[in-house]
Formats: structure tokens, sequence, C-alpha cells
């Protein structure tokens, strides 16, 4: 492909997306952040101390193998 072909191409695409944004009526502007949704706190919390104590009950059990194995 020519050098002139690809600046005409490269013209053209510049004309199709410059009309869009002089179509624009007002300024762009960054998105507005919101309050996260809370979640029920004492379900989370419940959560973290059945994971807790399941963590110290697997972590208290006996060995069934002994060091001679």
């Amino acid at each position: 492909m020519s050098k002139g072909f690809m600046a005409l191409v490269a013209m053209m695409m510049l004309a199709m997306s410059a009309g869009d944004v002089l179509a624009q009526e007002e300024a762009l502007r960054p998105p507005t952040t919101q309050d996260a949704p809370s979640s029920p706190k004492f379900i989370v919390w419940g959560v973290a101390i059945l994971l807790t104590g399941l963590l110290v009950f697997a972590v208290t059990l006996k060995s069934k193998r002994g060091h001679q194995d």
C-alpha cells in the first residue's frame, strides 16, 4: 500500500472521530463514586469467627502418625 493511501485513510478516520467530539454539548467529567452497599455486619463477623474456630480446631488435632513411620 502506498503512503498516500495510508495518509488518506488516517485523515478519514480523524475526520470521522472529530465529528463525535465536536457534537458533545457538555464537557466530559469523571464518574462520581457512590457509597458501597453495606453488608450485614453480623453475618461477616459470624463467618470470620466460624472460620477462626475451624482453623484453631484443625491446628490442635492430634496427628495419627508417629515419628517412627
